[in-house]
């Protein structure tokens, strides 16, 4: 009872163990106020009076913050943090967004601290809030980041309603988080041969400028190495812009997440003059990259050095992530159709609860040299796209090719295809020795409706894409070689739309006549072809 009668009659003299100059900072983005407690400016100056070193260090402390009409934490709640003797401590605050607005305008706010178990309350005042970051969401229209891989980082920004004050004190900086690390890339302003859309020792005004510029310098150098490796390590890093200024001498902090990346290297790739476009669709039996406008991955790239392409995919909502990467040979990727992924436990949930407007897709393209070190490399970040045909079989015809699909029977893809257009496209291929050959493509203009009914696509030699750079023959000849190819290989084809894009290697049947089928399947076994061959002939006896 001692210690008990001690801390109770003295507790004026805890009121010391924090200095009248702690203050409350507030985050306007993240609704949290913070209690920042100074140490008391003179407690290393043990006196009788000073009970703060004797009694409190390993001691829980309970706080409760007070403003005219309101208190946090609400009631049947608690906020406890340890005592450590004479060093700063943080106690955080997380507020609903109509607390934070009720606080907001406030100028000052109490708190109370209850030491060891409740036994010793203590009251002090905080004159002190400054609401260090602001919501910029707002501040920009639009925001990317474009970069060439440990070379340059570019913040590009569009119709700017940021009103920010420049002078030597602005800071501009790149703010990213590794694990519970936050990182800071500086962005100093361009001194020498700048762009007028760029950030400059000169600019006054901020709204007129369009790009802010990191590059490789002796100062950045380390930063910038850093970011990288960290980048290349995990695309879905947390990436803010982030600008600090003064207000009345108070410092204001806008920050902006980045969404957006793009690589300037993508530049190297085109598609008859225009640059490629990735898309990563969510199939019913597998996750498939597509290069769309091409069949092969052909593209017209600069290779000089490279022996080995890295494919990264990641596919996230806001509550389910997958990530997929394979390597292969430059020649082997080249001659495959986008790349394939195996359905999984993560792909399935992504599926069943996809949305167009949150299932996100981050695609990567790496080109490698032979130690593995990225060359340059191609990035695209878009809106993931979801397969709904669930099962196909192509069908070769004298005059015509035939799809025959079924759609998956489900509420997602039947909304998914109320709005379908008429535009698209088939390419067909044929495997050898686990290498791809396109054998070109077709483009035809028939709705793919939504149905649970077995339907049907027909496209003839009219169709055909006759400056397909892939294909090398003509429709005719593509159609022979085709059927050629069924005795020997395996045949498959690729469906692209605007909705989707599906690979299938599937059962590929020719047809000499409507009415005399002869179905030749390299993977058949011996007993079906002679029941067909035995059908044929009655046919023909008849």
């Amino acid at each position: 009872m001692f210690v008990i009668n001690v801390l109770t009659s003295v507790s004026s003299s805890f009121s010391e163990c924090f200095s009248a100059k702690s203050y409350l900072s507030g985050n306007s983005i993240s609704y949290e106020l913070t209690l920042n407690l100074l140490p008391f400016e003179r407690l290393n100056l043990i006196t009788e009076q000073n009970l703060c070193q004797m009694y409190l260090p390993g001691k829980t402390v309970v706080v409760q913050l007070h403003f005219d009409d309101i208190s946090f934490p609400t009631a049947g709640q608690e906020i406890i943090f340890e005592y450590k003797f004479n060093e700063p401590i943080d106690v955080t605050f997380k507020l609903s967004k109509d607390e934070y607005k009720q606080i907001y305008p406030k100028e000052n706010a109490m708190y109370e601290l209850w030491y060891d178990v409740n036994l010793v309350k203590v009251n002090s005042s905080v004159n002190t809030i400054t609401h260090t970051k602001y919501n910029g969401t707002n501040c920009y229209k639009d925001i990317d980041l474009t970069y060439t891989i440990y070379e340059n980082i570019q913040i590009n920004v569009n119709s700017s309603n940021c009103d920010v004050k420049l002078d030597l004190f602005t800071q501009v900086y790149i703010e990213y988080q590794v694990n519970n690390t936050i990182e800071q890339i500086p962005i100093l302003p361009c001194i020498n041969d700048c762009d007028p859309a760029e950030y400059m020792i000169t600019s006054t005004n901020y709204k007129k400028i369009k790009m802010f510029n990191v590059l490789s310098t002796v100062n950045s150098k380390d930063h910038m190495s850093n970011f990288f490796t960290n980048f290349i390590n995990n695309r879905r890093i947390p990436i803010y812009f982030v600008i600090k200024y003064q207000i009345n001498g108070v410092f204001a902090i806008i920050t902006q997440k980045i969404y957006n990346y793009y690589s300037v290297d993508t530049l190297r790739c085109t598609i008859d003059d225009s640059i490629f476009s990735l898309a990563g669709t969510l199939n019913p039996h597998n996750l498939h990259m597509q290069y769309r406008y091409t069949s092969l991955n052909q593209l017209n790239c600069d290779t000089q050095g490279v022996t080995k392409v890295k494919i990264d995919i990641y596919i996230f909502d806001q509550i389910t992530s997958y990530r997929g990467n394979q390597v292969l040979p430059l020649n082997e990727f080249n001659n495959n159709i986008g790349a394939t992924f195996e359905i999984n436990n993560e792909l399935t949930t992504l599926r069943n609860n996809f949305s167009e407007e949150e299932t996100t897709s981050i695609i990567v393209v790496s080109y490698l040299d032979e130690d593995g070190q990225i060359i340059w490399e191609s990035i695209q970040v878009d809106r993931a796209y979801i397969g709904c045909i669930s099962k196909a079989t192509m069908h070769l015809y004298r005059n015509q090719t035939c799809i025959r699909y079924q759609f998956d029977n489900n509420l997602i893809c039947s909304n998914y295809y109320l709005n379908a257009t008429d535009l698209n496209s088939i390419g067909i291929f044929y495997e050898e020795c686990g290498v791809s050959h396109s054998l070109g493509y077709y483009i035809f203009y028939q709705a793919i409706n939504y149905s649970i009914s077995d339907q049907t696509m027909c496209f003839i030699c009219d169709d055909f894409v006759d400056n397909d750079t892939y294909a090398k023959k003509t429709c005719e000849e593509n159609q022979r070689f085709t059927k050629e190819k069924l005795k020997t290989a395996t045949v498959g084809f690729g469906i692209i739309s605007n909705y989707e894009s599906i690979l299938l290697k599937t059962v590929v049947s020719e047809y000499y006549g409507v009415f005399m089928p002869l179905i030749v399947v390299c993977s058949i076994s011996f007993v079906v072809v002679l029941i067909i061959v035995l059908s044929f002939i009655q046919l023909v006896n008849k």
